[in-house]
């Protein structure tokens, strides 16, 4: 079964360091919420807050640490790609529900698709809003308004949660992309079928530089998987 990267380290790292204490965060926050009906005692409630503040200041301080200390610019690309809305991304968009029933085509797709760009937007605009409201909040213990605002954006966040989950963990044609997350690389064959637009720039890409890299090395061309992972490294 043959190989290419998907995501370099500083990705995959800066990825986990913001979900990770994201679910922290919706955890405690949820819990504090919920403190009434919970009848939760005034001391555990503070320490609550204090931990939820304590995971709330990791979130903001690790993910841009991480990507200043690796690869940089190959994660700067990743993280810019949800802002690239091309015409077939809208197409994407606009037919998915027919794709769904099996009754139309979807456009191809890149390294990201439209759904995928959504998704990041969307993680993007709701995580901004709830560390503003979250550092107001800090500032305004007990204020209603910016309550109000962190309450309604963790809401919103809750289905856009459930949908990304049950897509990389839980539906079978999607789930092998999570693979990507953790080690970085996905089977060749998944990624023409989903993103066959990024599949075939990757390989074209190493097919230009075959006869350099046979010569170099023959154990690379023994293992071709080996050649696609070490040039995306």
């Amino acid at each position: 079964m043959q190989r290419i990267e998907r995501f370099c380290k500083t990705t995959r790292w800066f990825h986990w360091t913001f979900v990770l204490p994201f679910l922290g965060l919706a955890a405690t926050g949820a819990t504090l919420a919920l403190r009434e009906q919970l009848a939760l005692a005034e001391d555990t409630t503070r320490t609550l807050v204090r931990v939820h503040e304590g995971i709330a200041l990791f979130w903001l301080l690790a993910p841009p640490l991480v990507l200043l200390s690796g690869q940089t610019r190959a994660a700067l690309a990743d993280l810019s790609l949800p802002f690239r809305i091309t015409r077939d991304d809208l197409r994407w968009l606009a037919l998915q529900p027919l794709a769904a029933l099996g009754r139309a085509e979807l456009p191809p797709a890149g390294k990201l698709n439209g759904g995928q760009k959504m998704n990041g937007l969307l993680a993007m605009a709701l995580g901004l809003g709830l560390a503003a409201t979250g550092v107001w909040l800090w500032r305004r213990p007990g204020a209603l308004v910016p309550w109000l605002l962190h309450l309604m954006l963790f809401t919103a966040w809750l289905p856009a949660f459930l949908g990304h989950f049950y897509l990389a963990v839980l539906n079978p044609g999607t789930r092998h992309a999570l693979r990507a997350m953790f080690v970085g690389d996905v089977d060749l064959d998944w990624a023409r079928h989903h993103h066959p637009l990024w599949a075939a720039s990757v390989t074209r890409g190493e097919t230009s530089r075959a006869p350099a890299a046979a010569k170099a090395s023959p154990m690379v061309r023994a293992l071709p998987s080996v050649a696609l992972l070490d040039e995306q490294a």
